[in-house]
């Protein structure tokens, strides 16, 4: 069972699927018919439905007419037997109601006739004896015609004096109707023939006047396309849409005809040019390239994959042969750039950039290209010129060394030769000349220039000869100028760090010696940072952490170096974190004010008080000036930290000053630094904040190292002596361990010279200071100077300052800095410091141990503000 209906449901199927196969044959055939063809059909097919339409249409109106024309008669009868019968039903007269029916038989079409009375009982009835007997039903329907089975039913209301009293029903015989309506049928019928035929014959007269023009010019097109024939021309025969048709068939011809001369021209001219372009490209020095955006086809001209090392038959066809070989941290900015000019956002393409030569060496290019588009403004085809440029783009025009490209491209291919298993380490130093600032501002950017290269060849002098190290040859080092006054010097083959620091000494050595500058004597002292090949893992690392060894070098003495450890980097980071938070501690007021009494030597009374700040720090507890103020200097933080300190400690020495009177007034000093001295308005500011405070400018001593004014030496002048017009007195800081000397002491208005605590320290153990410091109190006395010697920490330094006729000291020996509260006890305390009572020292985040007097110069050597940089 299950197998018939199986075999039935695919019969259906293949039934289905071949009526389907046949709709569509018609369909193709009647596509491909001609135009002939499909017009004859247009027309009978419009012929017909609307000779169909009418035929529809007349009928309907003869049927509806017929009906109507039916109805009305019988109800005109209807009316007519009600009205003869009142009286029976009045009488209830059931004879004379039959015999009134009876008379309905002279009537053919009258089948069957009833009367009900009013209580729709029925009353009389009547039955053509010739007609299919159709009883008459036993209940009047509602009021109204019914047409069934033929027949045209009614019931009609029979009403005496107003008041119903009965219903007459009638039976009419349709089929005559119906015969005369399907005769006029039939007639309709061949009208509508006769009309169709006489609609096609008039149709295929007209069809040939429309399509033998099209067919026309369908001949001339099948010429045109197989002839390639474009001075033939189609015959128009009127001026109706076909010969429009035609007058644009045949201006598209004559444009084609033109465009077709043109070609012709055009491409001989290319072929000309083509046979140019090839002699061009075979003899240019630039390599070519012509890029088909549509099928991502590149063209590379010989010269091109020359350039790159390889030969004329390692030719590519695929734009990611290109771009594959772009250093990776170029090749997205060159894809950039081309579908920046490809968009049309730029008038041509322009890169520069580095692709890795066959040797793997990567090389720099300068690439350029000019889009072609289409009519649309889209590009479609691009084609350029590759040019090399390494030996331009990796040498420093001033120095004549490899500059920072070049010297990355080293460092990179010596992290990938690192790779290797027996590969030797190899060591970065980062070198930065110290005070070179001072040269271009005091000589001119000239000499400066001159410094440099003078600098470059004692540089390549250190690597050169018998061996860096004692046993390197020449060609392990590269030595490039970064920028500005920074070198940087990549050392290979070396066996371990002490051959880099052997290095770097022989650099200081070279680099010891004066330089003659236009007559003139200059000394370069540079910094070096070293950073072993381990201590990174890319070549910006190894960079980054040789700058930082080099700036710890700058922090410890200047003219030295230092080996990278991961410490420095802790510091470092360290470092950033403190220049974050030194941003919000300005504005947290953060910062306190401690104060270290002067004294005057030979009583040791109280003179003044210098003002150092200290940073009460949320996490790390109290911080000392080294740990803070070089990263204000650097950021500029500085200054506004410095008219902070320079404001409190005028305000608290004001205060003092009220609660003493009657006593000789005491004096507070606060360093100035180089960044504040640099600030054109800090004359002002220092006015504005002693008028504030309230401060007899007079006790109001600012400390200024030699470095800070040689760094802009015309500005300071000029802001000091705006300084002595106030009537404030000026210190020199830190004198003898920089520029200073005897004609810029007679240039400069300073009152006081503060004596290092490097020489102090040194005070009994060497000779040489002890002179130092008599010299240095020798010439202050000549200038009419006062002196202070920093530092004095045990009884010896005081006899021995006291004894060679120094008036003024502060150090450990008297009192560390102490906050101002202690500090006023100190002043109040004559006795104080002639008993030798020394505070507690205040630990560092709880690092520091209670010490003593004589211990504190290894422990607690307070470093100030100016110092600290």
């Amino acid at each position: 069972m299950v197998r018939k209906e199986t075999k039935q449901i695919e019969s259906s199927v293949r039934a289905g699927s071949q009526a389907g196969l046949g709709r569509r044959k018609v369909k193709t055939s009647l596509r491909n018919s001609s135009i002939r063809v499909k017009l004859l059909l247009l027309m009978a097919l419009n012929s017909s439905f609307a000779l169909l339409l009418a035929g529809i249409s007349f009928l309907g109106y003869q049927a509806f007419q017929y009906r109507n024309t039916a109805t009305r008669e019988l109800i005109t009868l209807a009316d007519i037997v009600g009205a003869s019968n009142t009286a029976a039903l009045s009488f209830v007269d059931e004879r004379a109601a039959n015999e009134t029916l009876t008379a309905l038989r002279g009537d053919r079409r009258i089948v069957g006739a009833g009367i009900y009375d009013k209580r729709n009982h029925l009353f009389a009835t009547y039955q053509n004896a010739n007609a299919l007997t159709v009883p008459a039903p036993a209940q009047p329907r509602p009021n109204g015609t019914y047409f069934e089975a033929g027949h045209l039913l009614i019931f009609h209301p029979i009403v005496f004096q107003g008041e119903r009293i009965g219903t007459i029903y009638l039976r009419s015989d349709m089929n005559d109707a119906y015969a005369r309506l399907l005769r006029y049928f039939g007639i309709v019928c061949i009208v509508l023939l006769a009309s169709l035929g006489l609609a096609l014959l008039l149709s295929s007269r007209l069809q040939s006047v429309i399509s033998g023009p099209i067919a026309a010019l369908a001949g001339v097109a099948r010429l045109v396309s197989v002839d390639k024939n474009y001075a033939i021309r189609a015959t128009k025969v009127a001026d109706d849409e076909i010969g429009v048709l035609i007058d644009s068939f045949n201006g598209m011809l004559s444009q084609i005809e033109i465009r077709e001369r043109d070609r012709k021209i055009a491409e001989d001219a290319l072929r000309e040019s083509e046979e140019r372009y090839a002699l061009a490209a075979h003899g240019a020095n630039d390599g070519l390239w012509d890029w088909k955006l549509g099928t991502h086809e590149i063209y590379f001209s010989p010269r091109w994959t020359r350039m790159l090392g390889y030969s004329d038959n390692e030719i590519w066809s695929d734009p990611e042969e290109w771009f594959s070989r772009i250093h990776p941290a170029d090749r997205e900015r060159v894809r950039a750039q081309l579908a920046a000019h490809c968009q049309g956002s730029t008038p041509e393409f322009s890169s520069e950039y580095r692709i890795r030569h066959k040797s793997g060496q990567y090389i720099w290019m300068l690439s350029r290209g000019i889009a072609v588009r289409d009519e649309e403004g889209v590009a479609v085809r691009i084609a350029g010129s590759q040019t090399d440029i390494t030996e331009g783009k990796i040498a420093d025009t001033l120095t004549e060394l490899p500059n920072r490209i070049y010297f990355m491209d080293k460092l990179e291919s010596a992290f990938t030769a690192k790779a290797d298993p027996g590969a030797s380490p190899f060591a970065v130093l980062f070198l930065d000349l110290d005070r070179f600032k001072v040269v271009n501002d005091s000589l001119g950017h000239a000499a400066g220039d001159q410094l440099l290269v003078g600098v470059a060849q004692r540089l390549r002098a250190s690597v050169r000869g018998h061996g860096l190290s004692g046993r390197l040859a020449e060609s392990a080092a590269t030595v490039a100028r970064l920028g500005g006054d920074e070198f940087a010097i990549l050392v290979e083959g070396i066996r371990d760090q002490d051959d880099a620091a052997a290095v770097a000494e022989r650099i200081l050595k070279q680099l010891a010696a004066a330089f003659s500058l236009d007559g003139r004597q200059v000394f370069a002292i540079g910094s070096i940072g070293i950073a072993m090949s381990s201590s990174g893992d890319t070549p910006e690392d190894l960079l980054r952490n040789a700058d930082t060894a080099m700036y710890y070098a700058k922090a410890h003495g200047r003219g030295r170096f230092e080996i990278f450890d991961q410490g420095m980097r802790e510091r470092a980071v360290a470092r950033m974190e403190i220049e974050a938070d030194l941003k919000k501690a300005i504005k947290a007021h953060e910062f306190v004010l401690h104060y270290q009494p002067k004294v005057a030597l030979v009583d040791q009374h109280i003179t003044g008080f210098e003002a150092l700040v200290r940073w009460n720090h949320p996490r790390r507890g109290l911080l000392y000036p080294s740990e803070f103020i070089p990263v204000a200097e650097e950021t500029g933080l500085i200054v506004p930290l410095g008219l902070w300190i320079l404001h409190e400690a005028c305000r608290q020495m004001a205060a003092w000053h009220k609660s003493m009177v009657g006593e000789p007034a005491l004096s507070i000093s606060v360093n100035i630094s180089f960044k504040q001295l640099a600030e054109a308005s800090l004359a002002d500011d220092v006015e504005r904040i002693l008028t504030e405070t309230g401060l007899d400018p007079a006790t109001l001593k600012l400390e200024i190292t030699e470095s800070s004014i040689m760094e802009n030496a015309q500005l300071a002048i000029a802001t000091l002596r705006r300084f002595k017009e106030l009537n404030i007195s000026l210190e020199i800081d830190d004198f003898g361990t920089g520029y200073s000397s005897l004609s810029y002491l007679r240039q400069l208005p300073f009152d006081t010279v503060k004596i290092d605590r490097s020489f102090v320290k040194e005070m009994g153990t060497c000779d040489d200071t002890s002179e130092i410091i008599g010299t240095i109190l020798q010439l202050a006395r000549s200038l009419d100077m006062d002196v202070v010697a920093e530092g004095v920490e045990t009884q010896d330094q005081l006899a021995r300052l006291t004894a060679m006729g120094c008036r003024s000291g502060q150090g450990y020996y008297f009192s560390k800095p102490v906050d101002a509260e202690r500090a006023l006890r100190l002043v109040r305390d004559k006795d104080a410091l002639q008993r030798g009572v020394l505070l507690k020292p205040i630990p560092i985040a709880g690092s520091l141990k209670p010490t003593e007097p004589e211990g504190l110069k290894s422990v607690l050597a307070d470093v100030k503000t100016v110092e600290a940089a």
